[in-house]
């Protein structure tokens, strides 16, 4: 058998951590001397140990270690474990991508190689659309988009099918849900001729305003989030009060969306 220090020593871990795994259940050792409490551990529970090393050092958790060693088939359980941290890695590599990216333009526009929009301000004439209506849980763009992919896609079936006049730009909007955390998105096309009400949409008059904030954004919609800070630390500076909901005006929605043409709009005081 091993005494804690040599067992600590094979597994390239620290004693500590070996009372820890003790303390939690994880690798429990196989005697513990009654009178002066030494652990010792048997050769065969060093592949466990070796086992919970290679986890960790994957970035796996404890509980992740303690699930394949617990595991009648630890072979089936090791790779649901791994193929889980690598979707969690993926994940975080997307993430960071798409950060390094930001940083990067950000960047760039300090140094003035790609200027930020420029704030304007104008007065917004009334529309009629053809509207749907969503619920996302929570604000961030990233709660924002699967209910636009979702809402979307029928209200343009249903507008197509029934043989209604309605025209571009697609025109989105956003407002809180009052007492929630949630957030109403809307989607809509411009109503042409005679609007009518319909099964799938509804039709909404979106008010004009006196003084409208507008800041054009030329890009996917994954950077629109983006966009939308900008704006606001540039309403912000001029200083701006948005009052009542915002909205996205899709001028160009069409080829890559890398080309695409969005103008957000924001009523100011």
């Amino acid at each position: 058998m091993y005494t804690i220090g040599e067992f600590a020593a094979h597994g390239r871990v620290s004693v500590r951590m070996l009372r820890h795994y003790d303390a939690i259940g994880l690798l429990v050792p196989a005697q513990v001397d009654p009178q002066s409490g030494y652990r010792r551990y048997e050769p065969t529970q060093l592949g466990s140990l070796l086992r919970i090393v290679e986890l960790r050092d994957l970035g796996c958790s404890l509980e992740d270690a303690a699930a394949v060693l617990g595991a009648g088939d630890e072979k089936a359980a090791l790779r649901a474990v791994l193929e889980h941290r690598r979707a969690e890695l993926e994940a975080s590599l997307a993430a960071d991508e798409a950060r390094l990216a930001r940083l990067t333009a950000r960047l760039s526009t300090i140094e003035g190689a790609h200027p930020m929009s420029e704030l304007v301000f104008r007065s917004l004439e009334p529309v009629t659309v053809y509207a749907a209506r969503g619920t996302a849980p929570g604000m961030g763009p990233e709660n924002v988009s699967p209910v636009i992919d979702r809402i979307l896609p029928p209200l343009e079936a249903a507008l197509a099918a029934s043989g209604v006049d309605y025209r571009e730009p697609g025109i989105f909007w956003y407002e809180p849900l009052a007492g929630t955390d949630d957030l109403g998105v809307n989607v809509s096309w411009v109503a042409g001729g005679e609007p009518r009400a319909g099964e799938g949409w509804e039709v909404v008059e979106l008010p004009g305003a006196d003084r409208v904030a507008v800041w054009t954004y030329e890009g996917d919609m994954p950077g629109i989030g983006r966009a939308w800070h900008e704006f606001m630390v540039a309403m912000d500076a001029a200083g701006c009060e948005p009052v009542g909901p915002s909205r996205e005006v899709y001028l160009k929605a069409d080829g890559p969306q890398t080309e695409w043409v969005t103008e957000l709009q924001q009523p100011v005081r």
